[in-house]
């Protein structure tokens, strides 16, 4: 998934923030690796790492779609 790509998933999140989508990050052997989501409530986004559950909060989509994008090209292919 390229920069530009994530960025226009991350938007259309946001733009339909009347709905609970979840977007699930999955890695080169199609295993999901994180989910993303946007919280109305807060105004931010979410991700999850789903190998240790840890959540993290982000407003800046920018900042969001490289981490996502560094996380993607770190998770090694098996």
């Amino acid at each position: 998934m390229s920069l530009e790509n994530i960025v226009t998933m991350l938007k259309t999140l946001k733009e339909f923030k009347d709905s609970e989508i979840v977007h699930t990050i999955s890695n080169h052997d199609h295993s999901p690796v994180m989910t993303v989501t946007y919280q109305l409530d807060t105004e931010c986004f979410q991700i999850t790492y789903l190998d240790s559950m840890k959540v993290e909060k982000y407003t800046d989509i920018s900042l969001l779609a490289t981490t996502i994008e560094s996380i993607i090209l770190l998770e090694p292919s098996k």
